[in-house]
């Protein structure tokens, strides 16, 4: 049985068929009161955006009775986050593009901020490419954010002007730059809410290829959600013990439980004077972990309905939230999102909703003229430079040394292997008790060799620093801080370099579901 057909029960939309997916119930079960709710938000943020006019043809689009969403989600990092960021947008732009093709009905894609996410710690971070092994991070301070709040509720302070003064000083000099750095402080103004700088700049990347944003923390959409609230608060911890009977299934089967729940957990979260869990007392009624404030059912759901927008929700009532205000053929997802999703598909019968299609993600590494010419000048595949950066430096180098050395050294390692054979031979049959000391003495001769190759090589290096440097520097570029460069690497630099054609050229090339592509830039 091939691993697809291993997790068809939970991920029952097969993404590959996009005319199947496309044909789901969401559609057609949709209502048309929600539907028109919803858009008259996103219409709304739109325009709060500055994105109205550009958003006009996907917002009528989707008004339609027959349209369908893709949905791709990222928190909302400093300064739009890593590239990954920007490669699920364009991964959910494609797969709409594509599902709409098949099916002959509009499909809109849909980026949505994750800004009730309170782990500012991984948000806090942006880094630019300038090709340094460990590239320089800017870090906006924790001491300026309070304490366990959502990023929905973390207004931009005094610290935001510092960090726009250093990506403006890292950015080198160019024809883009001063558009860069306009759109980014047009964004990014003192007291302004720190996901709402986050749609405004990211905006800027989606809405002109037929994508919408989406803020879900706006009062408006919690209101809107409150049915799915409702429902985990009826369903008591329920929906935390299918997602671990689902999670003890995927173990059984040799697979990881992604998300770990016990039998009390509610999947919504309540801030008051702080965010806070909720969890099912033994007798029924509810109780905020941090307060240990208990209320009974009446007393919760009085209080949700009263203040939706206090209201979030966990990591498994997301995607349901989610699915609940848009017709959802398909979610765009990372790695681990796609993982989880294998125990979140297990609560949509219980909230009587069609799951989406799961999709993975695209992937792209950006590489630049500057640094192709440095790859063809040392022989490397760019994925070469992936592994050991010592290994990579020391077989490069080596193909820089002087013909005659390293085909001397290869021979003689193998004369010495011939002719330590042979003496291995004519002993053992003199008297097989010195096989163990022929091997010994065959080992120290190699070991030898190789101290005076890496002797050799260690000399090569110093005169060969530039060289050294050269390929760090590849290194940085491609692989930043030792792993792929969308993980960390912010699209900022870039833009600055290449302007805004470098969206273009990735809307070109990103989009294959859980592929990875190499993206050349020149100029």
């Amino acid at each position: 049985m091939s691993a697809p057909d291993r997790v068809r029960d939970v991920y029952p939309v097969d993404f590959r068929t996009p005319a199947l997916f496309a044909r789901s119930t969401a559609a057609r079960d949709f209502p048309a009161a929600r539907r028109a709710a919803t858009v008259s938000l996103l219409r709304q943020q739109a325009e709060r955006w500055g994105f109205l006019d550009a958003s006009r043809a996907s917002l009528d689009r989707l008004a339609r009775e027959d349209a369908l969403a893709v949905v791709a989600g990222q928190q909302p990092g400093l300064f739009g986050g890593p590239l990954y960021t920007v490669y699920k947008a364009l991964t959910a732009i494609a797969v709409a593009r594509e599902t709409e093709r098949a099916a002959g009905r509009p499909v809109v894609p849909i980026f949505w901020i994750a800004a009730d996410d309170h782990d500012f710690e991984e948000m806090r971070r942006a880094y630019l490419s300038d090709g340094a092994p460990d590239p320089g991070v800017l870090e906006y301070p924790l001491d300026a954010v309070p304490r366990g709040a959502s990023v929905a509720r973390v207004p931009l302070g005094a610290p935001i002007e510092d960090l726009l003064r250093s990506v403006e000083a890292s950015l080198p000099p160019s024809e883009f730059r001063a558009e860069a750095m306009a759109r980014l402080r047009g964004a990014y103004v003192p007291g302004r809410g720190w996901a709402d700088a986050f749609a405004r700049l990211t905006g800027a990347w989606v809405v002109p290829y037929g994508g919408l944003v989406f803020d879900p923390t706006d009062a408006e959409a919690k209101r809107l959600a409150l049915p799915v609230f409702e429902r985990e608060i009826d369903l008591g911890a329920r929906s935390s013990q299918v997602a671990s009977e689902r999670g003890a299934d995927l173990e059984s089967r040799g697979y990881h439980a992604q998300i770990a729940r016990s039998g009390d957990e509610i999947n919504l979260f309540w801030h008051g004077e702080r965010r806070e869990a909720l969890r099912l007392t033994g007798n029924g009624t509810f109780r905020l972990a941090e307060s240990g404030r208990t209320l009974a059912r009446a007393e919760l759901l009085a209080m949700v309905r009263e203040r939706p927008q206090d209201a979030s929700p966990g990591v498994l009532l997301r995607p349901l939230t989610q699915d609940y205000l848009f017709p959802t053929a398909a979610y765009v997802g990372g790695p681990s999102e796609v993982a989880y999703w294998a125990q979140v598909n297990a609560l949509y019968p219980l909230f009587e909703m069609p799951p989406p299609a799961v999709v993975p993600r695209a992937g792209a590494t950006i590489l630049e003229s500057k640094i192709r010419k440095l790859l063809d000048r040392f022989g490397l595949m760019w994925t070469s430079l992936a592994g050991d950066p010592e290994v990579v430096i020391r077989e490069s180098l080596k193909r820089l040394l002087p013909e005659e050395l390293p085909s001397l050294l290869e021979a003689e390692r193998g004369e010495w292997l011939r002719s330590f054979g042979r003496i291995e031979a004519a002993v053992s049959a003199f008297d097989p008790s010195l096989q163990g000391a022929i091997k010994t003495a065959t080992g120290r001769v190699l070991h030898e060799g190789e101290n005076l190759e890496r002797k050799l090589m260690q000399v090569w290096k110093r005169r060969q620093e530039e060289s050294v440097q050269q390929i760090r520097r590849a290194r940085g570029h491609l692989f930043p801080r030792g792993a792929l460069q969308e993980r960390s690497i912010s699209i900022l630099g870039y833009l600055a370099r290449y302007g805004g054609g470098v969206l273009g050229e990735l809307h070109r090339r990103v989009g294959e579901p859980g592929s990875h592509v190499l993206v050349e830039l020149t100029g």
